[in-house]
């Protein structure tokens, strides 16, 4: 899929220099930041589920762990 992103300079010039130092293409360099923001994401989903069911649930799993 092509995308057309507008960057501010600031990001383009940083992400420019990242790519650079790390030997990697800014388009590949772009898919890294973005792959780890959606595993951000979705770790921190999965604990705010995890928080509510043991909120929920905190009496059962005080039993439980008896």
């Amino acid at each position: 899929m092509d995308l057309r992103l507008r960057l501010p300079d600031e990001i383009h010039s940083r992400l420019r220099t990242v790519a650079e130092d790390d030997g990697k293409s800014l388009n590949a360099e772009i898919i890294i930041a973005i792959e780890e923001f959606l595993e951000r994401k979705q770790t921190s989903t999965v604990r705010a589920i995890a928080r509510k069911v043991a909120q929920r649930d905190a009496e059962l799993l005080d039993r439980l762990s008896k």
